[in-house]
Order: structure tokens, then C-alpha cells, then sequence
């Protein structure tokens, strides 16, 4: 609570890149800018705020520093840059999620089809028809959906068919084991072609290589994202 209160957390910047090189948008990454500890990644303390019952302080505060800066390069830059933000299985429960969002929106001005949501796949495992309305709701709002880290471990094609989405994401290690030494791209690719089919672009995580990026784009990833393009980045930089 002290970090949140005394704005120890950083959302950085991860530009997403389209076929053709053009920077089409940004996900949102949570840093913790420790005054003791500097610079912790939230592998080390997302764990520390979800067994603490802070994980939807931990997100409302990061969807309020995003929407900020995204009115900010409007007003300052006449810019407007669609940023990705994660919503939290414990955030898709919340019955006030939807009323919040559509406040938070017209608090800053912004459209929602600029303040992109990432749902994880795994949070429709378990009471989906539940989750499933919620998040056709924000839909019926404005909001763009992704479907966050498909391809790591839930997936099946039963479960993708029914789900409300505008965008797959797929799962950073997914992506990373097709292109181990064996370099097996074929479920990668009849992943894209499902996305294809569903009329969703695919985005892929974790590029980091020319190879990498240029077979995604042989296959018809539409988005890539990752180290090869640049780092996750304070706003400022980005």
C-alpha cells in the first residue's frame, strides 16, 4: 500500500509493431521503482500483492496511470496511442469492473477502443459463462479485448470458439519452444490460421530475433512484440 500510495509504481512501455515496422500501440508492464532496492520486475513482487489482496489497488492504480498518460500525449502531442492493460481474474469478478472502466474513460476523455483490455486465458478456465458476460458488457462499451497468453497450457478449440474477443496474444514460451533447435512452427502457425479464421489478429510476444519476426510475418502474425524492436520503456522514453 505504501508503494501505491507514495507512486513507487511505474507502468512501462512495450511498443507493439506491426508487419511493416509501424508502432501501432504499447502494452502496459508494471515496474516497482523501490527506494531501497531500485528497479524490481513484477515476477518478484506481483506474488507479494496478490497474496496480500492488493492485486486490484495493484491494477486500478496502474489503469489510472495509463489513462493519464494516454490524455497526456493527446493534450501535449495531439497523439493518441491504443496501450494494452492487464484485467485480473480478481478484477473480472468485481461487479463495479465495467461501471469503472466506463468512469475511468470519461474521466480522462478518452475513447475506449484506445484503452485496450488483456484478459489471460486461463481466467476463463473456471466459471466462464460468469466471466464470458462480464467482459461481453465491456464489449457493449467500447472496449477491445485480448485474449492474453493463449498457447500456455489451456488452450483448446472448444474453448476458444465461444469467447468474446478482439485480438489473441500469444503466450510468450508458446512462441519461444517453436522456435527452439528443432524450429516446429507448425502449431504456431495453425494457431494464426485459427486467429485468422476467428476474424481477430494475432499478436505474438517475447520476439527477439530477425528470424523470428520475419517467419511470424511469413505465417500472418499481424502484431509482434519483444526485445528485437525494444525493451519495455518509462514513458518517457517510449
Amino acid at each position: 500500500q505504501c508503494a501505491l500510495k507514495e507512486r513507487q509504481i511505474v507502468p512501462y512501455l512495450q511498443p507493439l509493431v506491426d508487419a511493416n515496422g509501424k508502432v501501432v500501440g504499447a502494452e502496459a508492464l508494471v515496474r516497482w521503482n523501490h527506494p531501497r532496492f531500485g528497479m524490481i520486475s513484477p515476477g518478484s513482487f506481483i506474488p507479494m500483492f496478490e497474496s496480500n489482496g492488493l492485486t486490484r489497488q495493484l491494477d486500478s492504480f496502474v489503469w489510472r496511470e495509463v489513462a493519464a498518460q494516454m490524455r497526456d500525449w493527446k493534450d501535449r502531442l495531439g497523439i493518441c496511442v491504443p496501450v494494452s492493460v492487464n484485467v485480473s481474474r480478481v478484477d473480472i469478478f468485481d461487479y463495479d469492473l465495467v461501471d469503472h472502466m466506463k468512469g475511468l474513460i470519461r474521466e480522462f476523455d478518452l475513447s475506449p477502443d484506445e484503452f485496450l483490455l488483456e484478459i489471460t486465458e486461463s481466467a476463463y478456465t473456471q466459471d466462464s459463462a460468469q466471466i464470458i458476460s462480464t467482459v461481453n458488457a465491456l464489449r457493449e462499451a467500447g472496449f477491445h479485448i485480448e485474449i492474453d497468453d493463449f498457447g500456455s497450457g489451456y488452450s483448446s478449440l472448444n474453448m476458444i470458439s465461444p469467447l468474446p474477443m478482439d485480438a489473441l496474444k500469444l503466450d510468450m514460451e508458446f512462441m519461444h519452444n517453436a522456435f527452439k533447435e528443432r524450429k516446429n512452427t507448425k502449431m504456431l502457425d495453425a494457431v494464426i490460421d485459427i486467429a485468422y479464421s476467428l476474424e481477430v489478429p494475432t499478436i505474438a510476444e517475447g520476439v527477439e530475433t530477425a528470424e523470428q519476426m520475419f517467419a511470424l510475418k511469413a505465417m500472418g502474425c499481424d502484431i509482434v512484440q519483444g526485445f528485437y524492436f525494444s525493451k519495455p520503456l518509462p514513458a518517457e522514453e517510449f
